[in-house]
């Protein structure tokens, strides 16, 4: 039997979750502390060290006067997500870890935990909102108040099951200062901890290096290419270049050129003109919908294929083998395979997939 008034709280010591933990102990749950023990971390020497977040978890914990449990997937984590990353890198895509770690880990495994221990609900520091329907019976899924710091992007795999069973406090605050005045409460030194960037796996953000030592034949040099296959330079390897860069490409040409498409069979990389960086849609696989089983019938909404990017206007259709067809109502610049591409209806997430290819 799940207990309502137990939460775990997936607790990482930094300032949103901590705050998250403070203000649903205040509520009246009996709340749990869990950190994810995902990746290890290493000295100078190379000899792996405890995560200095774990540490920092406990003592938010100790502060709140509730238990502190650490919960090892860095098993699962490597199997899934740090697979994922150097497959889809050396397949010239650019993948988006934190959507696959909230689908299968922080959403997936950790959510049974939560279960196995008794507790209904799991609460993360995720700036979104969740909100339950009762004349259609479903949760929605909308974006946080903050704008600066929503999160429901990296959300839109979520399920039904998942969603009635996760709290998320921080959708409501307005501004990541608003929370940092909140978790004053707990203690001053925690309310001005620096927000962590990047991806968490990734030692100071430096995935190349990272890339390298993982597949150390499969980074390698090969050519640069223009739109008819002419080779025109040599380039680095192709996990060092994303759709529409145009700074960093090693090489000197006579006009801008920026990157178009990745051939991983060839190892090539083909440039050229701004203009040619312009799509007038996508093909999008693995997707999910929060309120129904898959598109039946074309819908109007807005989309994003980057977290921080614009609000897209497009029609989505469905497509072959559940795949979705998106059209622009313009050609929008440098969709990047790989990365999510999220349905909105205003300010709700509806659901949302991978991008497969892109059409011209």
């Amino acid at each position: 039997m799940l207990d309502k008034n137990k939460v775990i709280v997936g607790l990482s010591g930094g300032v949103d979750s901590s705050t998250v933990a403070y203000i649903l102990k205040n509520k009246g749950y009996d709340v749990i502390g869990a950190t994810l023990h995902l990746f290890d971390e290493y000295d100078n020497k190379g000899n792996i060290i405890r995560p200095s977040f774990i540490d920092d978890a406990k003592r938010v914990a100790k502060a709140l006067g509730i238990s502190h449990h650490i919960v090892d997937y860095r098993s699962s984590f490597n199997d899934t997500v740090k697979r994922e990353f150097v497959e889809k890198y050396l397949d010239g895509k650019t993948p988006n870890p934190c959507v696959t770690c909230n689908k299968l880990i922080k959403y997936g495994k950790f959510l049974e935990y939560a279960h196995s221990i008794g507790a209904y609900y799991l609460a993360t520091g995720h700036y979104a909102k969740i909100l339950y329907d009762g004349d259609i019976n479903k949760y929605r899924l909308f974006k946080g108040e903050s704008e600066k710091k929503d999160q429901a992007y990296l959300l839109h795999s979520l399920t039904q099951e998942q969603l009635k069973h996760i709290l998320l406090p921080l959708g409501e605050f307005k501004s990541k200062e608003d929370v940092r005045k909140v978790a004053k409460g707990i203690n001053i030194n925690i309310s001005k901890k620096k927000d962590s960037l990047g991806i968490c796996f990734i030692p100071n953000e430096d995935y190349t290096s990272y890339l390298s030592k993982q597949s150390p034949d499969g980074v390698k040099g090969g050519d640069f290419v223009d739109l008819n296959g002419n080779i025109i330079g040599r380039h680095k390897g192709i996990v060092n270049y994303t759709i529409g860069q145009r700074r960093g490409l090693g090489v000197k040409f006579d006009k801008p050129k920026f990157v178009i498409s990745i051939n991983p069979k060839r190892n090539q990389v083909v440039l050229g003109d701004d203009r040619d960086t312009y799509s007038k849609g996508l093909i999008a696989i693995n997707c999910n919908f929060t309120l129904y089983d898959k598109v039946t019938t074309k819908l109007k909404v807005k989309v994003k294929v980057c977290q921080w990017g614009w609000f897209l206007p497009a029609i989505i259709y469905p497509y072959k083998d559940k795949k979705v067809k998106v059209v622009f109502d313009k050609k929008e610049r440098a969709i990047a395979p790989g990365q999510a591409v999220v349905f909105y209806d205003k300010d709700e997430v509806i659901g949302g997939g991978t991008i497969e290819k892109v059409l011209k």
